[in-house]
């Protein structure tokens, strides 16, 4: 019988965490199952890894594919699997994270609901180096301003039609960082029916640290962000959307206070404050960054009504 959705992971030099992604995965109650393994360019021993979970695992109802992306970056990674895939819905996954059991059953019944959703998103925990773990939120309401400013089409908050992530046009290779993000402004774009489950906020368990995509600096990173809000903003459609743009780039400058990187920042909120019209809002990105740089918890809640 063909998987009606398909896990799309891309790895690179995990072979040390690996392991507990793929027993995640592997303890999924959900049959068939469909898992696409893409080893982008490793180092060290995880393709060995990789071969002997699929030796393990492999069933007629529990098929594993491994393939090889050599253009660096996880979001060509991402693209060979969606190539890859055939099945009507894909979910994908970081090879950092885990699942529990019956989270892709879940995520599968979603999409029977009513609506018909082209979408189906849920609430995640995240892990922070500390050990803290916080909820990050998927949003179906206003989802473009929660997609921008609190990133709630991260890869791991959702599953979608596979043609609809082709019809976006797939992942942005140029991309280093928040290219989920990017991707999801042009996934919302398309003005997909969107479906949140709620409870169940454990399903997905995202872990941060020093080998993470993202890292746990945004100043080691500058200029990825800039690019993918660049890349956002030529997405969004109205003077308004854009204006959010700018509102997320004051938010990126305190971020970079926040880290001691006041000449990041200085340069970051000139550009925007100089293309941005509103008075008002003006004044609002500088009440942003501040608050970001102070670390001040909901300052974009206590910000919409401005934009």
């Amino acid at each position: 019988m063909k998987p009606l959705i398909t896990i799309v992971i891309p790895v690179h030099n995990r072979a040390e965490i690996a392991e507990r992604t793929l027993r995640s995965v592997e303890a999924q109650t959900l049959r068939p199952l469909r898992v696409i393994l893409v080893d982008n360019n490793s180092t060290d021993s995880t393709p060995s890894v990789l071969a002997r979970w699929k030796e393990k695992v492999q069933q007629p109802d529990f098929i594993v594919d491994i393939f090889l992306e050599t253009t660096p970056g996880a979001a060509a990674a991402r693209n060979r699997g969606l190539r890859e895939v055939e099945s009507k819905y894909t979910m994908f996954f970081d090879s950092d994270d885990t699942m529990e059991p019956h989270h892709v059953e879940k995520a599968l019944k979603g999409f029977s609901h009513p609506s018909h959703p082209d979408v189906v998103g849920w609430d995640i925990c995240e892990l922070t180096p500390s050990g803290k773990l916080r909820t990050r939120r998927f949003s179906a309401h206003d989802a473009l301003w929660h997609c921008i400013m609190h990133g709630s089409m991260a890869t791991q908050r959702y599953a979608a039609r596979t043609s609809l992530f082709r019809e976006a046009g797939g992942w942005n290779e140029r991309m280093r960082g928040w290219d989920d993000i990017e991707l999801g402004a042009r996934i919302l774009a398309l003005c997909p029916r969107i479906l949140k489950q709620h409870g169940d906020s454990g399903r997905v368990t995202v872990r941060f640290t020093e080998q993470s995509i993202t890292g746990t600096s945004f100043a080691q990173s500058a200029g990825q962000w800039e690019a993918a809000l660049d890349a956002i903003e030529t997405t969004v459609r109205t003077p308004r959307h854009k204006s959010w743009i700018r509102l997320r780039r004051s938010h990126l400058a305190g971020l970079y206070v926040a880290e001691g990187r006041h000449d990041f920042a200085e340069q970051l909120m000139a550009n925007s404050l100089h293309s941005e019209p509103s008075a008002i809002r003006r004044v609002t990105m500088r009440v942003c960054a501040a608050l970001t740089s102070h670390h001040v918890p909901g300052a974009m809640r206590l910000l919409r009504p401005f934009f």
